[in-house]
């Protein structure tokens, strides 16, 4: 298949699948077997995760030793446990922790949290000690709580269906839990970011459907969004505990009277938080902004329905100000879904964009490309990916590209390496996403595909590739470690997905599997 060469040089590279390694203590169901060895570029080390059932990656963080942390949900029962401190499969969907060192290809600890209903991580981060920290949402009333802030589940106000809080722990790096609580108010919250200060201090951001959730020295007090009618629309929120986790240093709603959600968040030195997220509400607070009114005007349905914008508001260190916030896209729908800053707290954020006049500047790819979209109805999806890097302001792009080929392509996960180099992970429909001739998977694999992309300072392509088999694979976590190299997961049905030094070399079963993978 064709694909669209940025730059970069061509090299010769090898693949081994199904390497053959001491297994440890890991599950019978982990051995791997010799497989042919073929072509694969720089992809270093790649491996399946999983059980018999569903397995999902959601996101990933490298601590300074290069070791990888990898967080998600899981309903299998055989997910790989390992480690003296770890838990079981308790029922229905768990989230799950798992530290894997990639260099000798093993899972050094792996643990389940959860209770009698759905439990599932969203974000994962560490500190200069190795505690693991992670946040997702839960509707189980016994969920495992450790010197909680929040001990019982507050969720109980929902229509039709069972409410969830959000979960925050905490973790020790041999995977012992040393706090973890409940946190929300009477309806739903999710959080889909998490990052720790140098005192330990830990932030997170999401959704929230209670007007009841506990704030402290807010920017915003009340719940913003305008409940004409069930279900309520969800305003984004941001909450920052104290290191032990049992005291709360500031909590605020984000929003407008439309649906809000804050999709990720990065921390400078000074303790500033940079939310990123998606907003509906054309009263959403803008402060010194980049864009300060919102552009898509007729989205829907219903007809005149205000599109969905990408947002970037960056809170001072005690959440009672924005030093900026801005809308950021075009006339369609954007969405932004990462967010991470490099050394000068400059803010690089990517997601998606359906709108042919998303800002551009600098731009490696300057228009939308959706040609294999078409408008017969139902309407297929046509979005590009982007990436774009604010001045440290936020009233001025350094540069902002498209990123995407004839189909479907999203960006959901970023990170900066020391050098301020940008790695971008999603997933894409187009057989034409744009790869550079040092792509480890120059071709498309099938259906659809991970990618990953890493982007120099000035906003062009070092490499960029695919990374799947034949069925559906998206990258949904990027990392970057001291080195540079790229660690990446998601989720993958491809029995083929392509493996290097694994300490799992295959699918279990017939459906999703986690996967762990890096590139350098």
């Amino acid at each position: 298949m064709k694909t669209q060469s940025l730059d970069g040089s061509s090299r010769s590279r090898l693949r081994v699948a199904g390497l053959v390694l001491a297994a440890g203590t890991l599950p019978a169901f982990l051995s791997v077997s010799v497989a042919d060895a073929a072509p694969a570029g720089d992809l270093e080390f790649s491996s399946y995760l999983g059980g018999q059932e569903w397995d999902e990656a959601t996101d990933v963080v490298t601590d300074s030793r290069g070791n990888t942390h990898v967080t998600g949900f899981t309903l299998s029962e055989d997910f790989p446990v390992v480690g003296p401190g770890s838990r079981d499969h308790a029922e229905i969907v768990d989230a799950f922790v798992t530290k894997v060192d990639t260099d000798s290809s093993r899972i050094l600890w792996s643990t389940q949290l959860g209770g009698v209903d759905m439990d599932t991580a969203k974000a994962i981060t560490v500190d200069g000690d190795g505690n693991v920290y992670v946040a997702g949402r839960t509707g189980s009333p016994d969920f495992p709580v450790v010197k909680a802030l929040q001990g019982e589940l507050k969720g109980r106000s929902c229509t039709g269906e069972p409410c969830h809080d959000a979960f925050v722990a905490k973790l020790s790096q041999s995977g012992r839990v040393l706090w973890s609580t409940y946190f929300g108010g009477t309806k739903n919250e999710e959080p889909f970011g998490i990052e720790v200060g140098s005192d330990g201090s830990v932030y997170i951001a999401g959704l929230t459907d209670s007007d009841d959730l506990p704030v402290r020295r807010p920017f915003q007090r009340k719940f913003q969004s305008d409940c004409t009618e069930l279900p309520c629309p969800y305003d984004a929120f941001v909450t920052k505990f104290a290191p032990g986790g049992d005291q709360i240093v500031y909590s605020t709603y984000l929003g407008g009277e439309g649906t809000d959600v804050a999709r990720d968040l990065a921390l400078d030195p000074a303790g500033n938080a940079y939310v990123v997220g998606s907003t509906g509400s054309p009263d959403f607070p803008t402060v010194r902004a980049f864009e300060s009114t919102t552009r898509g005007e007729n989205c829907g349905p219903p007809p005149g329905e205000p599109c969905r914008q990408a947002f970037v508001t960056k809170l001072n260190a005690r959440g009672s100000s924005a030093v900026y916030s801005t809308y950021l896209g075009g006339r369609d729908q954007d969405d932004a879904f990462g967010v991470a800053l490099d050394g000068k707290r400059r803010a690089h954020i990517t997601g998606s964009t359906a709108s042919t006049d998303f800002p551009t500047a600098n731009a490696m790819q300057s228009q939308l490309d959706n040609a294999a979209c078409t408008s017969d109805q139902p309407e297929e999806l046509c979005d590009d990916g982007f990436v774009t890097k604010l001045s440290r302001s936020g009233q001025a792009l350094l540069y902002s590209t498209y990123l995407g080929g004839r189909a479907e392509d999203r960006g959901f996960s970023i990170d900066v390496t020391s050098k301020g180099l940008a790695v971008v992970g999603g997933r894409t429909d187009s057989t034409d996403f744009p790869t550079t001739a040092n792509a480890a998977q120059p071709d498309f694999g099938g259906y659809i595909d991970g990618f990953a992309t890493k982007l120099r300072r000035s906003g062009t392509a070092l490499w960029s590739t695919f990374i799947g088999g034949e069925d559906a694979d998206r990258a949904t976590g990027i990392s970057a470690d001291r080195t540079g190299a790229a660690h990446l997961v998601g989720r993958t049905l491809s029995p083929d997905f392509p493996t290097v030094r694994p300490f799992q070399s295959s699918l279990i079963d017939e459906d999703y599997d986690a996967f762990v993978s890096v590139i350098d």
